[in-house]
């Protein structure tokens, strides 16, 4: 059988969103509109992700692969390839597809001929091409959610599954720490927006589980996962400096007198120990396990 990553697709859907209550966005209840070239130079945002906030993602992957039986795994919005990684070590026949080309280069290290460009709601597969989905932290950053929901049921078998997680809504420990540093420094937010009409949801267990039942999915399980994300103060200031999510483009879009104050406030609150001391974060995600229906 080929494979289902063989052909080359394009970047279908506007650029996506992030909701600002993530903790990669330092706090509030709002979406942000992305814009399709991110600041900075895009050819350093996949490492700036990689050696930062994609720990922080990586936190869910045991839950997300935990109930994997068989068959084919698409994980939609892969970044750089944490759990493509972890899935295949596991034997798993695990591919990938992500709408950045920068995060799919340092993915193809450990998932080499695995891995297309693609971007919801509109992927480059068949329908039932895939026994299992995944979309870990991908469904919260989109612009059409309800539509991304309907894709991933789409490209699902009969009787597979889909397993998505996404940040709760609320004030978390990384995002408070980042609200704050941004509130002492005098950031100027970015313009925010809400999603389409009749796209948004709520940042809960029951708002993803609405969400994915509403595209035809059964719904199996839902619940918070909670771990402690354990990074360096380093690697933190560098997902920040490279633009990543709203954090990041936030701070590149200040002036250069607030992104010294920015790093000062920053390094005074958690460099206390030195910039490659561990610092830990208290962590939750949304998980929602559901079935695809079978064929009549």
């Amino acid at each position: 059988m080929c494979s289902p990553c063989s052909t080359e697709s394009g970047l279908y859907d506007a650029a996506p969103a992030a909701r600002i209550g993530d903790p990669l966005c330092g706090g509030g209840r709002w979406r942000m509109p992305v814009s399709s070239t991110r600041a900075g130079d895009v050819s350093q945002w996949g490492a700036a992700y990689g050696a930062s906030f994609a720990g922080l993602c990586a936190g869910t992957i045991d839950d997300v692969l935990g109930d994997v039986d068989g068959g084919r795994l698409l994980d939609v919005g892969c970044g750089t390839g944490g759990l493509v990684e972890t899935a295949l070590a596991r034997g798993i026949d695990t591919y990938g597809v992500d709408a950045d080309a920068e995060s799919l280069v340092l993915a193809s290290r450990s998932g080499p001929g695995r891995l297309c460009q693609g971007r919801l709601p509109q992927l480059p597969f068949a329908d039932g091409s895939f026994e299992t989905v995944t979309a870990n932290f991908v469904i919260n950053h989109v612009r059409q959610p309800r539509s991304a929901a309907t894709e991933l049921a789409r490209i699902t078998a009969p009787g597979g599954r889909v397993v998505a997680t996404i940040w709760p809504a609320g004030r978390t420990e990384w995002g408070g720490l980042m609200a704050d540093v941004f509130a002492a420094a005098a950031v100027v937010p970015l313009e925010g927006g809400r999603l389409p009409e009749g796209e948004d949801f709520e940042l809960s267990c029951g708002g993803l589980a609405g969400l994915l039942r509403g595209a035809g999915l059964r719904v199996t399980a839902a619940r918070e996962i909670e771990w402690v994300w354990h990074t360096t103060p380093r690697a933190l200031w560098s997902g920040v400096a490279g633009g990543v999510a709203t954090v990041g483009r936030t701070y590149l879009a200040q002036a250069p007198a607030v992104q010294r104050r920015v790093k000062e406030e920053f390094f005074a609150r958690v460099g206390s120990g030195g910039r490659d001391s561990e610092v830990a974060f208290i962590s939750t995600a949304v998980y929602v396990a559901t079935v695809a229906a079978c064929s009549v």
